[in-house]
């Protein structure tokens, strides 16, 4: 599903009140879309980033009340009152124990003694086992809880998103150019970037900074790798040598 698609099925999974595992690579915009549903919504955005948990830390600590007896004190993360979207991103990257926690909550919005808000809504997010990403395989039972997408990148979504967003003209133009380079993972290959939209929203930030000339090519390289930055290098001499269309329109036949 394309980006505007997987919007569209988070806003219908608020209403009818069910969670949502969205799968996809690594750098596609998964937990971003999570943020603009909520942010477009008028909703409160809970991350919590199941990978760093130990399965003890959803249900929180025991204390002693006034009768002598033991409650849990709920984590701070946990929402308390309100509407919003409490987003379990990298899910499945967590240990087996921490995901098998997750199992109360996700179905019956509860957690021992603590209840999710009745504005809450619980969607999570994380890589495929073949993106050869830190994934641990979701156990069944809480496979079966949720309601599954497949996020695929998608030129004209990120095109639309990246003009919202300010990304560099530059950049989208190259990206117009040379499509097939928004989203370029080759899960068998050992490479420590790849072009990505989340790493093309990197290049854009490099250029606002106005890198030195003799260091701009290292860095996009670092970012979307050296295949991609070579091209985009090359896209941006001819760029950058185009006219100026504002100095033809003042000075037609003095302009370059």
């Amino acid at each position: 599903m394309k980006p505007t698609q997987i919007k569209s099925s988070l806003t219908t999974a608020i209403k009818a009140k069910r969670p949502v595992f969205i799968w996809g690579a690594p750098g596609v915009g998964k937990s971003q879309v999570v943020a603009q549903v909520a942010a477009e919504s008028e909703l409160e955005l809970t991350d919590v980033r199941a990978v760093l948990l130990d399965p003890v830390d959803l249900r929180g600590l025991p204390h002693i009340n006034g009768e002598g007896k033991a409650h849990w004190a709920t984590p701070a993360f946990l929402p308390q009152k309100g509407k919003g979207i409490l987003f379990l991103d990298e899910l499945n990257a967590a240990p087996l124990l921490v995901q098998a926690a997750c199992y109360q909550l996700i179905l019956d919005r509860k957690l021992g003694e603590y209840e999710l808000p009745e504005g809450w809504s619980v969607f999570a997010a994380g890589n495929r086992e073949t993106d050869k990403a830190v994934t641990f395989r979701m156990p069944s039972a809480l496979a079966n809880r949720f309601i599954h997408l497949n996020f695929d990148v998608d030129l004209e979504d990120w095109v639309a998103w990246a003009l919202s967003a300010n990304i560099r003209i530059e950049v989208i133009a190259f990206i117009r150019f040379r499509p097939g380079l928004l989203h370029q993972f080759e899960p068998t290959k050992n490479e420590k970037t790849f072009p990505s939209p989340r790493t093309w929203e990197y290049v854009s930030d490099i250029l606002k900074s106005n890198p030195p000339e003799d260091i701009e090519f290292e860095l996009i390289a670092g970012t979307v790798g050296e295949a991609a930055a070579a091209e985009f290098m090359g896209f941006m001499k001819i760029y950058r040598d185009l006219p100026d269309p504002d100095a033809i329109l003042i000075d037609p036949k003095g302009s370059p």
